[in-house]
């Protein structure tokens, strides 16, 4: 069991608060009616540990399932980067001496790096080889091709949106420090209540989770002798 240095709740590490919170859930009822603790308070305190250990647990989890969500969100993109490159790769065969139809699919450059710029590259492609069609060009890349290549532009699109999603609602690591913040509220408020009725030196104040204030050490004063 920890000894707790101080009173500063907002300082706390979370393995701190756990102690704090796990050993007060175990003598809070005990202490409230010496204390005249409020029932509230009491409740609080009964259930703040199991709540603060739910939040902990929630993180891990929340940040299992966004690492999960990126990886496939990876994976679904190395795919269909690398099939646009087959596809550019054909077309640049091709089309080796139409320049028209090189700048038409946007292929007479080299392949971004930055991840936008490879989506707008692929679009660019498929969006390219349906308008010549629609003008009856029947010199363009197969349709299987460019239905796969758009089949993994949108699973990767998919998987971005999902992605997106997640980090645009209230993360549980949000949570977790909304719920720090209140607890050292409460803490706090719990602490000035024990003050009221005892001294901040006393050891039971460990119990509820707080550090005990050393009693001062009392020196004995000693006469000084007066040399005559």
């Amino acid at each position: 069991m920890p000894i707790f240095k101080d009173n500063y709740f907002t300082n706390d590490s979370y393995s701190l608060r756990s102690s704090r919170l796990e050993i007060m859930k175990n003598y809070i009822e005990y202490w409230s009616i010496p204390l005249s603790i409020p029932k509230s308070l009491v409740g609080w305190g009964l259930s703040a540990y199991e709540k603060w250990q739910k939040a902990i647990e929630a993180v891990k989890e929340n940040k299992g399932k966004a690492n999960i969500f990126f990886e496939e969100l990876k994976d679904a993109e190395e795919k269909t980067f690398k099939y646009y490159l087959r596809c550019k790769r054909l077309l640049l065969s091709k089309f080796s001496q139409n320049n028209y139809k090189l700048k038409s699919y946007g292929i007479d450059g080299k392949f971004p790096r930055n991840r936008v710029e490879k989506i707008k590259a692929v679009e660019k492609v498929i969006e390219a080889n349906g308008r010549m069609i629609k003008k009856g060009d029947s010199d363009v890349l197969l349709e299987d091709f460019i239905i796969k290549l758009n089949s993994l532009l949108q699973t990767s699109m998919n998987i971005f949106e999902k992605t997106k999603t997640k980090s645009e609602d209230k993360t549980e690591v949000e949570k977790q420090v909304e719920l720090f913040k209140e607890d050292s509220r409460k803490l706090r408020t719990l602490y000035a209540w024990a003050l009221m009725t005892r001294s901040p030196e006393e050891p039971y104040l460990f119990q509820l989770g707080f550090a005990v204030k050393p009693k001062k050490s009392v020196q004995k004063e000693e006469g000084v002798k007066e040399k005559i």
